[in-house]
């Protein structure tokens, strides 16, 4: 679309910040007023039904206006100068710990805590007017700026809902905190209940999850991972993580051979880990995946060139790919820093992935004579795993075998001596 299009987007999203936006201090006399207030100056009045709230925000969210390019970069780069920094503003974030505020009393109501809630629908609506091609139902007008000046646009935009995520409402509230409560009702019914628990990220799951499980190898469905991996909420509950792991794994398992499909994918279950501990969801089957997908990952070039011609020589395997349009929104500076951080992901995930999950015994379950060097009597079945694995690409590193070796591989080695000492560090 041309700049007034766009500008549209980023403007709406701009002037909804002093309505759908707001900084409350829940530890004040009159902190359910200001909650109340804030909820009605996004249009929703007293008695609004959900379905109403949502359809008033939206209208909000569309109302047209335009704004010349470089006042749009400069505001998008305040925005960042503010979000980018996590440590003045991780104390009012969905990533904050609440320690308990009461002192002698065991009164917690007195908590002197702020709170920063964005709504990711207008950071999404903005996205969708500053890339209008996300939407295929909808027809962009001519550009009316230079190309350059639209990729940096949309870089600053990308990183900004980035660094957003941590101001998406989680249902997380300061001890002591209150509905507010509607005064003019007379069983007190809350104008503004403390939302659900994961609300942001079931909102956004809801979203996206038809596309990502049944319109696998469409336009669709990549689109709908990028949505996932710019707009998924920096913190979550282990509850949320596993009731939707088992999907994600599906998902990902549809599309083989598209790197940029595993990377997003690696990103999502590498957030996932920090919040799902080894004992609470079986990463077993997340490690097989990756361990049968290493071949293809590293391009370990198993086997050598044969020199009977009675059979046509095999070409080589084929791969996917992003449509050049959506690269922009998860793409790294250079092809070297994106298979830098691809091998970074999948040592950081194998290496969590190792157990302690179930433990065999070693004596019992494995060859001796191919595991001699392991010191311990017993070894957990993922650790086993990447030891037979790393027996079968040792080969590689060594000159006078078959095969050539490759960068990957060499990247591999490197972060896997990283993540293990530092698993061993944090141990």
């Amino acid at each position: 679309g041309n700049d007034a299009n766009h500008e549209e987007g980023s403007m709406s999203m701009l002037k909804t910040l002093p309505d759908g936006t707001r900084v409350i201090n829940m530890g004040t006399d009159n902190a359910n007023e200001e909650l109340t207030n804030s909820i009605h100056n996004i249009g929703v009045t007293d008695g609004a039904t959900g379905i109403e709230a949502q359809l008033r925000l939206e209208e909000d969210l569309s109302r047209p206006f335009a704004l010349p390019s470089p006042a749009r970069e400069s505001l998008l780069s305040v925005a960042l100068l503010l979000m980018t920094k996590k440590a003045p503003l991780r104390s009012v974030s969905n990533t904050a710990l609440y320690a308990s505020t009461s002192g002698g009393n065991g009164n917690a109501e007195d908590s002197n805590r702020w709170l920063f809630i964005l709504h990711w629908r207008a950071l999404l609506r903005m996205l969708l007017r500053t890339a209008p091609y996300l939407d295929e139902h909808k027809a962009g007008t001519p550009p009316m700026s230079s190309s350059s000046r639209q990729s940096g646009v949309l870089k600053r935009t990308v990183t900004l809902i980035r660094s957003s995520r941590r101001f998406f409402d989680q249902g997380v509230r300061p001890p002591g905190w209150k509905a507010a409560l509607d005064n003019g009702s007379s069983d007190g019914e809350s104008v503004f209940p403390v939302p659900q628990k994961d609300s942001a990220a079931r909102a956004l799951w809801d979203v996206t999850r038809n596309d990502l499980l049944y319109h696998t190898h469409s336009n669709s469905c990549f689109r709908a991972l990028i949505m996932l991996y710019l707009f998924h909420p920096s913190s979550c509950s282990s509850e949320f993580y596993l009731e939707v792991m088992p999907q994600w794994l599906e998902s990902w398992s549809n599309v083989d051979r598209c790197p940029e499909f595993d990377f997003l994918w690696m990103v999502m279950f590498c957030r996932a880990r920090k919040y799902v501990s080894p004992e609470e969801y079986d990463w077993g089957s997340l490690r097989r995946y990756l361990l049968t997908q290493c071949g293809y990952w590293l391009q370990i070039p198993v086997g050598g060139v044969s020199a009977d011609k009675s059979f046509p020589r095999a070409a080589p395997p084929g791969k996917r790919s992003f449509p050049s349009r959506l690269k922009a929104f998860v793409g790294s500076g250079s092809k070297y820093e994106e298979g830098i951080d691809f091998v970074s992901k999948v040592t950081k995930l194998l290496v969590f992935c190792a157990g302690p999950h179930t433990t065999k015994l070693l004596s019992e379950n494995s060859d001796p004579d191919k595991m001699h060097d392991v010191s311990s009597d017993n070894i957990s079945e993922g650790s086993l795993e990447i030891l037979r694995f790393l027996s079968f690409v040792k080969p590689y590193f060594n000159p006078s075998n078959i095969g050539t070796w490759t960068f990957p591989l060499g990247a591999f080695l490197h972060y896997l001596s990283y993540e293990l000492c530092h698993r061993v560090g944090n141990a």
